[in-house]
This record gives structure tokens, C-alpha cells and sequence, in this order.
């Protein structure tokens, strides 16, 4: 609204600048014959007659020129960039999931680069047994069995070849698969253990939670779940109108909590016996529900009746504390003063939002003391 307000502002601002400089030009270049006077345009005056080369008028709209310029000018200069609550607390959680992320990653190739050395030193290893190996093998202190020549070069060239060749390679390769695929269904079964964990907690608690940490919408989520769930609690009505309420969502935070309302003196009518319109009243007029008023009052096991006392004010129902002392501050004392009263005037009185039946109600109850 205070953007839309200091837009409005502006334009009428840049309108009235350009309209001054007009009539500035007209009178300088003389191109009505004669100067333009205002004053005298809007109180039915002559209008167009000559003047001096600079008049009172023409300083006074070079002042209001200039002062329209500057405010347009700093207007323009100065601008502040609100970003929403809403938007902000989203900003965060974005940020705060790609710093999880970006730390996850770094975890993953630090455990890539220990396994990967691991290889090389395993592959190093296999290297020196290799050359141990032939080493251990190597015929040249048998020179004097010439027979065997032959064969012990068959061997030498045959045995060392086989044994390099033992799995270093393969076991780089297989390894960071198989873990991968371990930690990720270790990261998913940890995402749905955490799930149920924060299902099973209180909506109160939990909402709470979240709006203390900023999450406004993981709030909102988890009232909504709570009404869809059970809609007939009252205070999953209130935390969902809290909710909206600070995001700004006044309308649908005001139905919320009328709704909760209701659902109270819905649950307030069913164990008393009142009408919803009798509790409504009392808590509209003074907040307190005054339970032996009205027609609608619970009945009790006591067969005798109270006495009647005709300046007890708040035995009408709709009649509370703050109207009974309205009325009195007005001389009206007795019920039998209410019974020939016109209900627009006590409305008026006791400062009532809606009218009702007062005078025939304090007419019921003379004729049932009767």
C-alpha cells in the first residue's frame, strides 16, 4: 500500500511540475497576447490582462517548481527493497539445503579419495609381492643343470607373468559403487526414520518449533494437517490463525479464529445447556458468561427457585455486567423499567452491535415470577 501510496504521489507530483512549467512558458512567450493569472482564472476574475515581466505569481510557481523537483529527485534516489518474510524464510532454508548438500558432497569425495589411496597402496603392495616373487624364482645360481635351461625359462617367463596380474585393478572399481549405493539407502532410510520422528511429535509442539526456528511454512503445513486430521479442535483453528497472521494473511487469520470461536461455544452450549446466541452476547458484552441468565440456564436439581430480585439487571439474557451498569447510569434500575422501554433505546444505552428482544424478554420473566 506505501508503494502504491508514494507511485500515486509521484505522478501527481510530475502532472502539477509539467502544468506550472506550461503556464511559465505560455506567460513568458506571450502566446495568449497578455499573462495567464490564476487567482483570478478560479475566483471569476480578469484572467488575461497585462502584468509586470516577473509577478508575485511567477515567483510563487518557480518556488513550487523547484520544490516538486527536489522531492521528485530524492524520491528517485532513495528506494528500499522490502523482500517478504515469507520469501526471506525460503531464501534461508534454500541456503541452509545446498550448505547440507555441498557438505554431503565433500564427505562423499573425501571417502572416494581415502578408498582410491587405498587401491594405489593395495596395488603397490601387490607390485612388491610380485617382484619378491620372481626374485624367489630367479634360476641363474642353477647355471651348472644345463639340461634344465630350457625349462627353467619357460617357468621364469610363465610364473611371474600370472601373478601381477592379481586383482588390484578390480577392486577400485567395485568398491565406490557398492558404497555409494549403501549410503544412499542409508541417507533414505534416515530421512524416512526422521519422518515418522517428527510425525509422532505434538502439532502444538512441533509447529511451535518450526516458528521458532523461522519456518513459517512448516508451520503452516503442519496446522493444516492437524484441522484436515480434526477439524473439531479449537486450538488447531488458533495456531493455524497465528500462523497467518504473521505471514501477513489478516482476512484468513480473522475466519480461522471466528471459526475456532464457534467451535468453543459450540463445546461451552453442549455442556452447559446455553444457546450459542445467549454465550456469544455475554462474551461480546463484558467477556464473562453469566450461566443463570436466560432462558436457556441449566436447570438444577434444586426443585425451589432463587428469589427474584427485580433490580437484577442481568437476569435478561443478552444483559451482562457493563449493559446493567449503563442502564443504571441512565436511572433504569428494575426489569419493569426494561419491559416498557423501546429495544432501540436500550441498543443505544448499552452501546449494543445488533438489536434484540430486551423489553419482551424482561416482560417473560415479570410474568413467570407472576
Amino acid at each position: 500500500m506505501s508503494t502504491k501510496k508514494s507511485n500515486t504521489i509521484q505522478i501527481l507530483s510530475i502532472i502539477i511540475l509539467l502544468s506550472l512549467i506550461s503556464l511559465e512558458i505560455v506567460n513568458i512567450l506571450n502566446l495568449l497576447g497578455e499573462k495567464l493569472f490564476l487567482r483570478e482564472l478560479l475566483t471569476g476574475g480578469d484572467y488575461l490582462r497585462p502584468g509586470p515581466a516577473v509577478s508575485s505569481q511567477d515567483v510563487i510557481i518557480f518556488v513550487i517548481i523547484l520544490i516538486l523537483s527536489l522531492n521528485l529527485f530524492f524520491s528517485g534516489k532513495v528506494k528500499t527493497t522490502v523482500i517478504p518474510e515469507q520469501v526471506a524464510v525460503k531464501l534461508v532454508q534454500k541456503a541452509k539445503v545446498a550448505e547440507k548438500k555441498a557438505a554431503e558432497a565433500e564427505k562423499k569425495v573425501a571417502k572416494a579419495e581415502k578408498k582410491v589411496a587405498k587401491a594405489e597402496k593395495k596395488a603397490a603392495e601387490a607390485e612388491k609381492k610380485a617382484e619378491e616373487i620372481e626374485e624367489e624364482l630367479d634360476f641363474d645360481d642353477f647355471d651348472d643343470f644345463d639340461d634344465f635351461d630350457d625349462f627353467d625359462e619357460e617357468e621364469t617367463s610363465g610364473e611371474p607373468e600370472e601373478e601381477p596380474e592379481e586383482e588390484p585393478e578390480e577392486e577400485p572399481e567395485e568398491e565406490p559403487e557398492t558404497n555409494s549405493s549403501e549410503s544412499q539407502s542409508e541417507d533414505t532410510e534416515l530421512d524416512s526414520l526422521l519422518e515418522q520422528a517428527s510425525e509422532s511429535e505434538d502439532a502444538s509442539t512441533r509447529a511451535n518449533r518450526l516458528m521458532a526456528q523461522g519456518n513459517l511454512v512448516g508451520a503452516l503445513d503442519v496446522w493444516k494437517k492437524a484441522t484436515i486430521n480434526n477439524g473439531d479442535v479449537s486450538e488447531y483453528w488458533r495456531g493455524l490463525a497465528q500462523v497467518l497472521d504473521l505471514m501477513g494473511e489478516s482476512e484468513k487469520s480473522k475466519i480461522a479464529k471466528e471459526h475456532a470461536d464457534r467451535l468453543d461455544s459450540k463445546l461451552i452450549a453442549e455442556k452447559t445447556g446455553r444457546k450459542m446466541e445467549d454465550i456469544l452476547a455475554d462474551l461480546l458484552d463484558d467477556g464473562i458468561l453469566n450461566f443463570s441468565a436466560g432462558s436457556d440456564a441449566i436447570s438444577t436439581d434444586n426443585p425451589t427457585p432463587p428469589a427474584f430480585d427485580n433490580e437484577d439487571l442481568t437476569l435478561i439474557p443478552g444483559i451482562g455486567n457493563v449493559s446493567a451498569k449503563r442502564l443504571k447510569m441512565k436511572g433504569i434500575s428494575t426489569i419493569e423499567q426494561v419491559s416498557k422501554m423501546n429495544d432501540s433505546e436500550i441498543m443505544e444505552i448499552i452501546n449494543s452491535k445488533k438489536l434484540d428482544s430486551w423489553s419482551d424478554m424482561a416482560k417473560k420473566i415479570l410474568e413467570n415470577d407472576k
